[in-house]
């Protein structure tokens, strides 16, 4: 009996054994080191780039193509000296789901990050600077926080239905600093200044714009959708207005160049507007 107890405890042990090594190496293939430009289609992995890519290529650079996918920047930036170049990370129009892109830097590009198509993307402290359109385009249900967007030729920030910009920096933009263009969504604690046209455009219903600055554009803040809550915003020295409303909204606690009513226009009717000045 006790040479039998101790061959199953020699199988034991052997199986316990492989059975960490399985788990090892499984989570050894869920991290990747990259150091070139590529086709990311391995799902439910982390990309690590390991060093700086200063490209003279015109083509796409890391192209998403799976699902459950994080770029981990580590640090490290994609630029390019084309003139015609496309992006520095995009889904090139195709639908995929719970992106992460963070810690890095993007520039010279048409498009920074272009994953307008996708769902659930995370952009996080990611500088997009210097691209002659968007800086940073995500999808449905997207988070942008803690990034930069400056200098780039149309538009700083872009996301869709149920997007969150959060402790953001979109400045000297061509167009504007931050769009929404969905419903549901929320702005929070970002500045935008002196972008070419508006700091903030809002175009959803049931949004929530708080907390901002918005100084120094065309228009400081603009919201287009119904049922929207602006609050504890700062705009001023915009060259038009500093707030351009759509009522019904709630409009409460903003600070602008005039105060209120000279620096804000509403339009429609029905907003509850406090405290404003």
């Amino acid at each position: 009996m006790h040479l039998r107890s101790r061959r199953i405890a020699t199988v034991i042990a052997v199986a316990l054994v492989t059975a960490l090594a399985g788990v090892h190496q499984a989570r050894a293939a869920g991290a990747v080191n990259i150091n070139s430009c590529q086709v990311l289609s391995i799902g439910n992995t982390t990309y690590k780039l390991t060093n700086d890519l200063n490209l003279n290529s015109c083509d796409d650079c890391l192209v998403v193509a799976a699902d459950k996918i994080t770029i981990d920047l580590q640090g490290h930036s994609i630029t390019t000296s084309c003139a015609a170049s496309n992006a520095a990370i995009t889904d090139q129009g195709n639908t995929f789901d719970v992106i992460t892109v963070k810690n890095g830097s993007l520039g010279g590009y048409t498009s920074g990050v272009d994953l307008g198509s996708s769902t659930r993307v995370s952009v996080l402290g990611v500088t997009a600077s210097e691209n002659s359109g968007v800086g940073i385009a995500a999808g449905d249900q997207a988070l942008v926080k803690s990034s930069e967007t400056a200098n780039n030729g149309g538009y700083g920030i872009v996301v869709g239905n149920r997007g969150q910009v959060q402790q953001c920096n979109s400045h000297n933009n061509g167009i504007n600093g931050i769009i929404v263009q969905g419903d549901n969504c929320l702005v929070t604690m970002n500045t935008a200044n002196a972008n070419g046209a508006f700091g903030m455009l809002i175009k959803g219903n049931k949004c929530t714009t708080s907390y901002n600055t918005a100084n120094s554009n065309f228009v400081g803040i603009e919201t287009d959708g119904t049922g929207d809550l602006i609050t504890q915003n700062v705009a001023i020295g915009n060259s038009s207005v500093d707030y351009r409303l759509n009522c019904p909204s709630d409009v409460t606690y903003n600070t602008s160049t005039n105060g209120f009513p000279a620096s804000y226009l509403l339009f429609g009717t029905g907003c509850h507007t406090v405290n404003n000045n």
